[in-house]
């Protein structure tokens, strides 16, 4: 544990929730520009206190870092997420070394004991299946459950080649300020703004916050379960947050994977370790619910290379085409 721990507050699950579309967590992640000033007004808290809690996120190492995703299905790819079981979890290195070598694989979530959690994109179903067999072949994989695909929104258009670069530039800083990245693509700020804002609204480009939850000290848990048909996910939620106020709804609105409206996903922080029986016992006690789950949470994996390649490929395809920059781009001030 660092010399900084990040001890988590009902604040920091108040800005996650601000920060995050519609309330809840959800694949697509957040905008890293969000202004403070913005979050401490809806919270109606000093902004001070809001940007010092974000810069403990981050010296605390529990926000390693932001991840800018191209929407798969600009590529005509999908989505899925792949569970698989290890022997032990010492094998986890060397799987995790293994993961980033298949290609599709963007991501992984780590969880306490033999369990991970595995983002893959693919072209088709026959092409998923066959990235799953390849995960199954994995030295020290003993197991590994049917993909559960995502939702995506299709897109309404392909990029444009500033776009592209635009995407590209974001990639690379992330949290960098658009002033920033407009002189970066060449283009004006304006114009910056308007493509930025143009590519979050359409879902082109999703932000992903990379978390450490090892820097926390307290654990977070991914409680997992299922409902009868007819019990709402808000009476659920209010009796987990009435015992442990440190609780995220996950939401599937917008982007994230298809499940029923019945089998629900909370991200609980706990007390300690040593609360997560009382946890499954609160939730099994429920009225309609029918199965439960429950996994610590410790890191998020980042595997960078899908999307490095294919937008160096768009950006090889993009500057044949006539307005590309390769055939001269209006100027800044022009834009």
């Amino acid at each position: 544990m660092p010399a900084t721990a990040f001890v988590p507050g009902e604040l920091d699950i108040a800005m996650l929730r601000e920060m995050y579309r519609n309330g809840a967590v959800n694949l697509a992640g957040i905008d890293p520009r969000l202004n403070v000033t913005r979050v401490a007004q809806s919270l109606k808290i000093g902004r001070a206190r809001v940007a010092a809690r974000m810069k403990w996120w981050k010296e605390s190492g529990f926000l390693q870092k932001y991840a800018v995703w191209l929407n798969p299905s600009l590529l005509g790819w999908h989505g899925a997420w792949v569970s698989l079981r290890v022997d032990h979890h010492r094998s986890k290195s060397d799987l995790f070394r293994r993961l980033g070598l298949v290609d599709g694989v963007i991501s992984a979530m780590d969880f306490l004991g033999e369990w991970v959690s595995v983002a893959v994109v693919a072209p088709d179903p026959a092409s998923l299946k066959r990235r799953v067999a390849l995960l199954r072949g994995l030295v020290g994989v003993t197991e590994v459950e049917p993909p559960t695909p995502w939702y995506i929104p299709e897109p309404t258009r392909p990029l444009t080649p500033l776009e592209i670069r635009v995407v590209r530039a974001l990639r690379e800083k992330p949290t960098a300020t658009l002033h920033d990245i407009a002189r970066r693509v060449g283009v004006s700020t304006r114009t910056m703004t308007r493509k930025y804002a143009e590519l979050v609204e359409e879902w082109a480009i999703w932000f992903v916050p990379i978390f450490d939850f090892t820097a926390l000290t307290q654990p977070v848990v991914s409680l997992n379960l299922h409902a009868r048909a007819g019990v709402g996910r808000d009476v659920i939620s209010r009796t987990l947050r009435s015992r442990f106020p440190l609780t995220l709804d996950f939401t599937t609105t917008g982007v994230g994977p298809d499940i029923s409206p019945q089998d629900m996903v909370f991200f609980v922080t706990l007390p300690s370790i040593a609360s997560l029986e009382e946890l499954e016992q609160l939730v099994g006690s429920l009225d309609g619910v029918e199965h439960v789950e429950s996994y610590v949470m410790i890191r998020i994996i980042d595997y960078p290379e899908w999307f490095d390649s294919h937008l160096e490929s768009l950006a090889s395809q993009s500057r044949l085409l006539p307005g590309s920059r390769a055939h001269g781009t209006r100027s800044r001030s022009s834009a």
